[in-house]
């Protein structure tokens, strides 16, 4: 039988949009900014690597390890922080995982070999694929901590908000390509050899910035009350955070202490939440073979249809420029738009319909640029490309981009919420890995193929969103079913009458 809500959490729940849910914001959110720029920067620099140790273009074998190395390293950062997060603690594993990154960051600008030329790009490859081990780590930790600080009323928009960092990284590494190109355009080719160990190693500076806030932030209370067990400690975190008394409910967290707590491979958890799980894999993972298999390889894409000059034609940083600046354009018009979007409306849709919406939209977007492939590909039809390449990224964000992040932050029980979120994110990843190999191994002549079979991924996607319970509103406990909601008036009138956005030191 399902005890009522502890007053702690219920405080939180109905609290009042306050600094604090900005400032856990920012600090989880930084983490999102270093992620995505990580991620998406190798792109931008690839043709820098060929030109500097292949004498061209990147050999394809070459060019699928550069690409998908930190990618499989994610995977085993989310299975193995996510289950870490729900063992030792939100906050402790979250100090590491941001530690690590900013290291293998700097590792990977600074790959060096004893023997020249191509090992640089195979000690590149270490760093990258550890540096994608710290990545994976921060989307469960980042979602969770996230999920547990947020009032109900918002929480969907603050989870959101986080993820929204992802465009602003994905914004900064191709600002910062095109900066730093730019500052060598004149000088010897040979330079290209500071210009991607440049633009690598800056993507550990937000990260190092907001460090120390990390690790001022106390442990959710949702971990501390329902894994931990210990109620002082949760109310005497809240009330810091929220300025007001909580009493301790020690009795009630004992009385939770002695339920009967079903495991990851139970058959209860199989009953309750297995179908949940099924439906945030499969759309992750279908969503991510779209979404990394039109980012990673958006320049190729845009050199078929002559937006960007050929690899083997002219000045190499003068087309990263260009690469750069088309990268940034896209980020700028479809990108962060689709972001703003999702926070704005997704506590008024809901995460369920906007993530119907936006692979319904990316399927359609998608059609129009495969019927008439042959059309897009006239030199004088490449900006109409371009602006639907960029609707299906506005579509993509608007959409499930975002939403498979929130929905496996709020529909799984406090004890197996990180590790889940961890399960979900670690398929998506693995489902950009196939995104970027099936795109690589791909012949130029069936890239029309290749868009309608992320149709078909798109609405498998469709699909399997109609397993997923709408989170919209309720609290995590209510939506889990671990604990039934109340009304304790005396905290509920205490934080309604917090009138004022106050300083909250975490």
């Amino acid at each position: 039988m399902a005890l009522g809500q502890l007053r702690v959490l219920h405080a939180l729940d109905v609290a009042r949009t306050q600094l604090y849910h900005f400032t856990a914001i920012v600090i989880a959110g930084m983490g999102f900014f270093t992620d995505a720029y990580d991620l998406f920067s190798i792109s931008l620099v690839a043709d820098l690597l060929g030109h500097i140790y292949y004498g061209g273009e990147l050999p394809r074998r070459v060019s699928a390890a550069i690409n998908s190395i930190a990618l499989c390293g994610a995977v085993l950062g989310q299975l193995v922080f996510g289950w870490l997060g729900d063992k030792m603690g939100r906050k402790r594993i979250y100090g590491v995982t941001l530690a690590l990154m900013v290291g293998c960051s700097l590792a990977s600008g600074l790959s060096f070999s004893k023997r020249k030329g191509k090992n640089v790009v195979t000690v590149l490859c270490f760093f990258r694929f550890w540096l994608g081990v710290c990545i994976g780590g921060d989307y469960p930790l980042s979602a969770t901590i996230m999920a547990e600080y947020a009032n109900k009323r918002r929480r969907g928009a603050f989870i959101a908000a986080v993820f929204a960092m992802q465009g602003f990284g994905n914004l900064a590494a191709g600002i910062v390509g095109m900066v730093v190109s730019a500052a060598f355009v004149h000088g010897d080719p040979s330079n290209a050899d500071f210009v991607w160990r440049i633009v690598l190693m800056f993507g550990a500076i937000p990260a190092v910035l907001t460090y120390y806030w990390r690790m001022k932030m106390p442990e959710t209370a949702r971990y501390t009350a329902l894994i931990a067990m210990n109620a002082k400690q949760a109310a005497s975190d809240m009330s810091a955070v929220l300025n007001m008394d909580i009493v301790p409910e020690e009795e009630t967290v004992n009385r939770l202490a002695r339920q009967d707590r079903y495991g990851l491979f139970s058959a209860e958890f199989l009953r309750r939440h297995g179908i949940h799980l099924l439906g945030t894999t499969v759309c992750w993972l279908v969503l991510d073979i779209t979404f990394y298999s039109l980012n990673l390889f958006m320049k190729d894409l845009f050199t078929k249809v002559g937006l960007l000059p050929d690899p083997d034609k002219g000045n190499p940083f003068k087309r990263m420029i260009h690469i750069t600046a088309t990268h940034t354009a896209i980020a700028l018009c479809g990108t962060l738009p689709g972001y703003f979007f999702t926070v704005a409306f997704v506590d008024r849709i809901g995460r369920v319909k906007i993530q119907l919406l936006g692979f319904t939209m990316m399927s359609i977007f998608m059609l129009c640029l495969a019927v008439p492939y042959h059309h897009w590909t006239q030199k004088e039809n490449k900006y109409g490309f371009a602006v639907m390449y960029g609707m299906t990224f506005f579509f993509a964000n608007f959409g499930p981009n975002t939403t498979t992040f929130i929905i496996p932050a709020e529909i799984f029980p406090a004890r197996l919420r990180s590790t889940c979120h961890g399960i979900a994110g670690a398929f998506g990843k693995i489902g950009a890995i196939v995104g970027v190999f099936g795109f690589l191994y791909t012949e130029e002549q069936y890239n029309r193929i290749m868009l309608f079979a992320l149709v078909g991924c798109n609405l498998v996607g469709l699909v399997f969103t109609l397993l997923l319970p709408e989170s919209k509103g309720k609290s995590l406990e209510e939506i889990t079913g671990e604990m039934v909601e109340q009304q304790p008036q005396d905290d509920a009138a205490a934080v309604a009458a917090a009138e004022c956005i106050h300083m909250v030191h975490i």
